[in-house]
């Protein structure tokens, strides 16, 4: 049985992206201002890419989309713990 996550769908606002805006988010960390589109309940799968294992979601149809978290890099399968997942997230553009 696969197990369903609660994923937020956010869309960025101008100039700001996960990492922040250019200028700020390097210097405080800022993760960036975003509109929540909605909360999503998906089954992620991983796909194997060299030494990365990065995790991908369906949305809006069939549209495969790239999963990220809050708490760090979810491509790298040795550095990634539990908690990750309770701060999933995609990206939806304009």
């Amino acid at each position: 049985m696969n197990k369903k996550y609660k994923i937020q769908v956010r869309k960025y606002r101008a100039g700001q992206t996960k990492h922040g805006s250019p200028e700020i988010g390097k210097i405080t960390s800022d993760k960036g201002e975003f509109d929540l589109v909605e909360i999503i309940s998906r089954v992620v799968h991983a796909e194997q890419i060299g030494n990365f294992n990065p995790l991908f979601c369906r949305y809006n149809g069939n549209k495969r989309v790239l999963v990220h978290s809050d708490d760090g890099d979810l491509s790298d399968p040795f550095r990634r713990t539990v908690e990750y997942g309770t701060t999933f997230f995609i990206e939806v553009k304009a």
